[in-house]
């Protein structure tokens, strides 16, 4: 036996909440700190995995309750942003010269 509620009933919708300016710019404001903080976040954790060198994607793995494959990763990526940086100083500098 199906009783019919009030969703089944067309028409019988609850009127959808909308955000005030302010709300929007308050959760906008907080995603990007969010983004921002798993941005700092994740080149800490290949940071440290470099300066660590041997062993240190595995160190940092343990601490963080993740694969070393993942830490391996956040590792590359930060000495790929490291080379590039460099290389570019090193570029801003030969202009300079």
């Amino acid at each position: 036996m199906h009783t019919s509620s009030m969703s089944d009933t067309p028409g019988s919708r609850a009127r959808q909440a909308e955000l005030t300016p302010a709300q929007r710019r308050e959760l906008d404001r907080l995603q990007a700190a969010v983004a921002g903080a798993k941005q700092a976040f994740a080149e800490a954790a290949g940071r440290i995995a470099v300066e660590l060198g041997r062993g240190g994607n595995s160190a940092v793995a343990r601490h963080l309750d993740v694969t070393p494959q993942h830490v391996s990763n956040l590792a590359l990526a930060y000495r790929a942003k490291a080379e590039q940086h460099a290389a570019t100083e090193a570029g801003n500098k030969e202009v300079a010269a």
